[in-house]
């Protein structure tokens, strides 16, 4: 299935996020779960997850939901990160997990990706911690165009 081969692509491509013990769990149209282990290169001075390690599980998650949400046209797209905000709300205890999703219509997105070649959009993350608590919330607005 595209979801699997896209999964594999951005594993196969993303030594960083190798690097982070970071796992693609999911991913659907526009959606995705990805998750982080508790590991100790990854802590910060308080033994939690270091923020670092946060926002890249978060980017990750983002990036495998917009790649899901256009799926069907992702092998001729050039994706780019162009933005990001993340406001930590809670100290994270133990392994993560993040959500994300293209919030909006897909449909109309990838409409205005055929007529003007490119389309600009956020998506919407959640990063949640080993007691299910959301730790973090992210948006990364991510800027597509044709090859």
């Amino acid at each position: 299935m595209i979801f699997e081969m896209i999964k594999q692509q951005m594993m196969n491509t993303l030594p960083f996020v190798k690097t982070c013990g970071i796992q693609i769990d999911e991913i659907g149209p526009g959606t995705s779960r990805v998750s982080m282990p508790e590991d100790s290169k990854l802590n910060n001075h308080l033994g939690s997850q270091h923020a670092g390690a946060m926002f890249t599980l978060a980017e990750t998650a983002s990036g495998a939901a917009m790649a899901g949400g256009f799926a069907d046209l992702i092998m001729g797209l050039r994706p780019v990160a162009k933005e990001a905000r993340i406001q930590y709300l809670k100290v994270a205890q133990g392994a993560t997990h993040a959500r994300a999703r293209v919030p909006g219509d897909i449909a109309a997105l990838k409409q205005v990706l055929q007529s003007e070649g490119k389309v600009a959009f956020p998506v919407e993350v959640e990063i949640v911690d080993a007691s299910d608590a959301v730790v973090a919330t992210v948006q990364v607005d991510w800027y597509l165009s044709m090859k």
